[in-house]
């Protein structure tokens, strides 16, 4: 006779015995479920780096995000757990970049240029600014910008999540407005609403590729890698025409800042 194994607790059962009765045990067995996580988004934020760090480096700065966002998250509330953490253990990994200061100075003040004039262009066109315009406006010719694309590429500047969090209040990112799952807490519908709507606005205003490589990558999860494999270029060129859409959205958003923050 066979003897039926065990079944494994369920995911709200050790969020309750976790959170409500302490059990150490219910959080390793969180940490060991939820573990794909970090090595998923590592992946993502690892394209946008040079080849010196490593990828256990990367692993090892999301799974301190990873413990903090199973020590906070409300298992009341109703939000898939996965959509609250990705963004918790990107904001570990770029934080933890950000501390170790790789990008060289010239490089920020470059990036800080460039967003400050799709800011300025946007705001003075009501629209979004063309890469010719922003061209224009550096005093750069065809190669130069091209080459400028390519160094700017940070991952805390080309982060939608981390330019909508910073100007969030409570702390509300592009994965969870994207999911709307947070039906337990109905006051935020409208504000959720909103950013959909101002990104959705935004997005639409792209060039078709940007659009494509920016709905694959945000509402689809895609890495930058597999989104060269989907449209059939080089992810080289990817990474540079997600550069391109997110300085252009975070230039039209700064502009739109007050009807995010209402």
């Amino acid at each position: 006779m066979k003897i039926a194994r065990p079944k494994d607790k369920t995911e709200q059962k050790l969020w309750i015995e976790f959170k409500e009765h302490n059990n150490q045990q219910a959080k390793e067995e969180l940490m060991l479920r939820f573990m794909p996580l970090v090595k998923y988004v590592a992946n993502r934020v690892a394209i946008n780096l040079p080849d010196k760090f490593e990828f256990e480096d990367l692993q090892n700065y999301g799974i301190i995000g990873l413990i903090d966002a199973i020590e906070r998250f409300d298992h009341r509330r109703g939000m898939k757990f996965s959509t609250y953490a990705i963004s918790r253990i990107r904001g570990s990994i770029i934080d933890q970049l950000r501390r170790l200061d790789w990008v060289p100075t010239t490089i920020r003040r470059k990036a800080k240029q460039v967003a400050e004039i799709n800011s300025e262009l946007a705001n003075k066109l009501g629209r979004l600014p063309t890469d010719e315009e922003i061209r224009q406006e550096l005093d750069l010719d065809s190669d130069e910008y091209s080459q400028l694309m390519s160094e700017i590429n940070i991952p805390q500047e080309t982060s939608l999540d981390s330019f909508i969090n910073s100007r969030q209040a409570d702390g509300v990112t592009l994965i969870e407005v994207i999911a709307d799952e947070d039906a337990a807490r109905p006051e935020q519908t409208f504000r959720y609403e909103e950013i959909k709507r101002i990104l959705g606005e935004a997005i639409e205003k792209l060039k078709p590729q940007e659009r494509k490589v920016v709905t694959l990558y945000y509402y689809e999860g895609l890495n930058l890698t597999e989104i060269g494999e989907v449209l059939e270029v080089t992810t080289a060129r990817i990474s540079q025409l997600h550069t391109k859409a997110i300085y252009r959205l975070r230039g039209y958003l700064s502009r739109k800042k007050e009807e995010l923050l209402e």
